[in-house]
């Protein structure tokens, strides 16, 4: 199980050059549908703010991180962001987001909370990791994704 997290209006900054994804994937035969998926996973990482994905046990210690210091999510979009119910956050909270996790990234914030982290979690929780590369992805993908929608 994991937490697809789609943006509401990305920002492309490159459009896909691979005519295939025009086609319904449901309908590709074997080879087509792995050149569709290549094409796919190349366009969202053209274009950060389409699509971030992370499996439960990555994303709940990430999206408690960011409802801790973001402080314009509220009590609903931290309980809401736990669960693949579609829960949406709006545009300037995407940008609030990855504006604060830039500068927690820039100051070290995220490397002592992983620490700290680590520390706390080792006997009991530590199969839920933290890990700094995943706040920069998410930063990342919410200062493209014009909002989103956890799923």
């Amino acid at each position: 199980m994991g937490m697809d997290v789609h943006g509401l209006n990305p920002v492309i900054r490159k459009e896909p050059t691979s005519e295939i994804l025009k086609e319904d994937w449901t309908k590709l035969s074997e080879d087509d549908l792995g050149k569709y998926f290549e094409a796919k996973q190349q366009q969202e990482e053209d274009n950060p703010g389409i699509y971030f994905r992370n499996n439960v046990w990555w994303w709940r210690p990430l999206w408690d991180f960011t409802c801790y210091h973001v402080g314009c999510l509220t009590d609903t979009d931290h309980e809401q962001g736990h669960f693949n119910s579609g829960h949406e956050i709006s545009k300037n909270k995407a940008e609030q987001i990855a504006l604060t996790l830039k500068e927690l990234l820039e100051g070290g914030e995220a490397d002592l909370y992983k620490a700290w982290y680590e520390n706390e979690t080792k006997d009991d929780d530590y199969e839920y990791p933290f890990h700094v590369d995943n706040v920069k992805a998410f930063a990342e993908f919410c200062k493209d994704s014009g909002g989103f929608s956890i799923q």
